[in-house]
């Protein structure tokens, strides 16, 4: 038998980073991409070798200076016996026994006990007993109980909307690829496969695509809820307008023996869970999704200090997303977002400003929005910054991601700075996809096996992602491919031919790795602590009215040469505009312009004031903070540092108590200090 899944997790996502990795790749970085020690990874590299051994593959190869390098014929014989070990005796994490326990508990159709969950998960009866003492604390967080019966074995206890939430968002995120493989679930395996045939049928009547994993997810669940007797209520609004879309007549076509009121439920999960934006359907064009999406834009506006050139087309891609999102907020249905960790870490910055913008979100819809919603909006607004110019050159770009619009979207705009000199870069859903294009590089999220010019990449781009990227489309792109022909034509008057195309191959390779060894995360922002030096801090007792404040508050910039008095007039002249605009929160103003109205360098200031200064809209603060951004994002760094001091009472009172700018200094770098270990 093969031992694939005696690898741990780790072990399989260092083999699929070095086979869609170009070129060589570096024990160290592959090191800090995964956060171990470099003795971790020669232990994984050497559990690797000892699997491709034994499927008569030839082992990994460290060339020293270089790294492990790996031939497309290893990278095949690989991947065909990755292909070929469905069957095979799978090891579960802690974590993934935990989540499957929890969805078999809530499609069960049967009693379940203890033996059910030893045979599933295929560990020991002690194992499984550890295992439902962790069911326990995770079902806490989401208000559910585990109960024991001996005539109806476990059940889970709590709310019906929260227990399918809860199966919803484990089971198409972390899950479905084992049933994909016939690997969990499998009782009522022929069932499944006709519930699953059925919606692939609607989701090809409706041209539509779907989130990953979403399709099984349902037919799974629409197993298990034949026969229940749960009851759904849905307002009459909800029913009236839900029954009007083709979604549901299609549910009602397709899967006439459900209930009407689980019939609805499917229904908006197709339309929760599409990948293209929905047709407007549901809601009127200008109605109750574009009020929110347009108030939350504006919030982010606010509160960034970036304004979009685009922005009603964003205001339409988020009230788009927010269509079907209402319904999953007010039934409690959960999507999940497998790229959340990701998107955290690679865009901390305009994660961290989306979340704070969705707090006016939570106020006007009094519900709670979860991280995994917010990172999908961080993509929305993401995608519609600003992008480097290109240059006239022809070379093109096709992306295939099928996680999602905002995705996509994101992926793309990032490819665009990454390079630049493409002239046209395209994404394109999975299902469109085929081999016979005329693209340049193929960049994708999924493997495309009859894909010659392809690279694979995570959703969210890690180091290694950006590094593959920029040596494949610097070694393809016309600029260098003319340097190396006019190498080449030179070479063949000293070379044998047979050795041209070794030749070509490593003049390719050097070229491709010439300042290409690291690529730095991507990250908009620099920290406040930077820039607010004790000598751009002040510390004012008298008593002042707003516009004095507004110009002492300024003047470390003026003596700075970072802005102009032109700016320092334009923050007064907003201000008596737009009343309320600088208030980032009780006592605090954030003072700014227009990058146009005079500004020369990023730059910050802050002044705390004894004595409350009161504003033209009633409105007092003690602390006024002066940023002026030379670029539209760099800004958002400091931003957040702002956003987390300040949005603390305590904070505001402890350092307008302070009565020197070195003690407001080191109260500021101390706070980012223990945020950033906390992190």
């Amino acid at each position: 038998m093969s031992v694939i899944y005696n690898l741990d997790k780790r072990c399989l996502e260092i083999l699929n980073i070095i086979m869609y990795t170009s070129g060589y790749l570096k024990i160290q970085d592959l090191a800090d991409e995964l956060q171990v020690s470099k003795r971790s990874v020669y232990y994984d590299i050497s559990k690797i070798n000892e699997w491709l051994e034994s499927n008569n593959i030839d082992p990994l190869i460290q060339e020293r200076g270089k790294g492990l390098l790996i031939n497309k014929q290893q990278s095949l014989a690989i991947q065909k016996v990755l292909n070929q070990t469905n069957d095979s005796l799978l090891v579960y994490t802690p974590e993934e026994r935990v989540m499957i326990i929890i969805c078999y508990i809530i499609v069960r159709d049967h009693p379940l006990y203890i033996d059910d969950f030893i045979q599933e998960c295929q560990v020991s009866r002690n194992t499984i007993i550890n295992d439902l003492k962790s069911v326990d604390n995770l079902l806490s967080k989401y208000s559910l109980n585990l109960s024991y019966d001996i005539k109806s074995g476990y059940r889970i206890i709590g709310d019906i909307i929260k227990k399918r939430a809860l199966f919803f968002m484990l089971f198409p995120n972390h899950l479905w690829s084992y049933h994909e493989k016939n690997q969990l679930f499998q009782s009522d395996d022929v069932k499944n496969k006709k519930n699953l045939y059925l919606l692939r049928s609607i989701e090809k009547e409706l041209q539509a695509e779907y989130v990953t994993g979403i399709l099984p997810a349902l037919s799974v669940f629409i197993s298990s809820i034949e026969n229940r007797n749960d009851e759904l209520n849905f307002s009459d609004m909800d029913i009236e307008e839900i029954i009007e879309t083709k979604e549901y007549q299609l549910v009602h076509e397709y899967f006439p023996k459900l209930k009407n009121s689980e019939q609805i439920y499917v229904t908006l999960h197709l339309l929760g869970s599409r990948l293209q934006t929905i047709p407007v359907n549901v809601m009127k064009e200008h109605g109750e999704t574009y009020i929110i999406a347009k108030n939350l834009v504006k919030e982010f506006e606010r509160i960034s200090y970036f304004y979009y050139d685009k922005e009603e087309e964003l205001i339409n891609a988020i009230s788009a997303h927010l269509k079907t999102s209402l319904y999953r907020y007010r039934y409690g249905i959960q999507l999940g977002n497998p790229m959340l960790d990701s998107i955290k870490t690679e865009y901390s910055d305009l994660f961290n400003l989306t979340k704070k913008a969705c707090l006016t979100l939570e106020k006007q819809l009094d519900v709670l929005i979860s991280d995994a919603e917010v990172a999908y909006l961080t993509l929305h607004f993401g995608a519609f910054m600003p992008q480097k110019k290109k240059n006239k050159e022809h070379f093109r770009i096709l992306i295939i991601c099928p996680s999602g619009i905002g995705t996509g979207n994101m992926l793309r705009q990032e490819v665009s700075n990454l390079v630049p000199q493409a002239t046209e870069i395209t994404n394109l859903p999975l299902s469109s996809y085929t081999p016979n294009h005329d693209f340049d590089v193929v960049i994708s999220t999924v493997v495309l096996l009859n894909e010659k010019k392809l690279i694979v990449v995570h959703p969210i781009l890690t180091d290694q992602d950006r590094v593959a990227i920029l040596r494949n489309c610097m070694s393809t792109e016309p600029r260098a491919k003319m340097q190396i022909d006019d190498i080449i034509n030179i070479a063949k008057n000293y070379i044998h031919p047979s050795q041209i195309n070794d030749f070509r191959q490593n003049l390719q390779e050097y070229y491709s790795s010439i300042q290409v060894q690291k690529v730095h995360t991507k990250r908009h922002g620099n920290s406040l602590i930077n820039f607010l030096t004790p000598n751009h801090i002040l510390c004012i007792h008298q008593i002042v009215d707003w516009e004095q404040a507004i110009r002492i508050s300024c003047q470390p910039l003026i003596d700075e040469d970072s802005i102009t008095e032109k700016y320092v007039q334009s923050i007064i002249n907003d201000q008596k505009e737009k009343g309320l605009h600088m208030f980032l929160a009780d006592d605090l103003v954030l003072a700014h312009s227009a990058i146009e109205n005079g500004v020369k360098q990023l730059d910050v200031s802050l002044a705390t004031f004894k004595k409350p200064i009161y504003f033209p809209n009633g409105k007092a603060a003690r602390i006024i903070i002066v940023l002026c951004a030379k670029d539209k994002t760099k800004h958002f760094g400091i931003l957040n540092d702002v956003l987390e001091i300040f949005s603390k009472k305590k904070s505001i009172e402890q350092i307008v108590n302070l009565d020197s700018p070195e003690a407001i200094h080191r109260y500021i770098e101390n706070s980012i200090n223990k945020g950033t270990a906390n992190r």
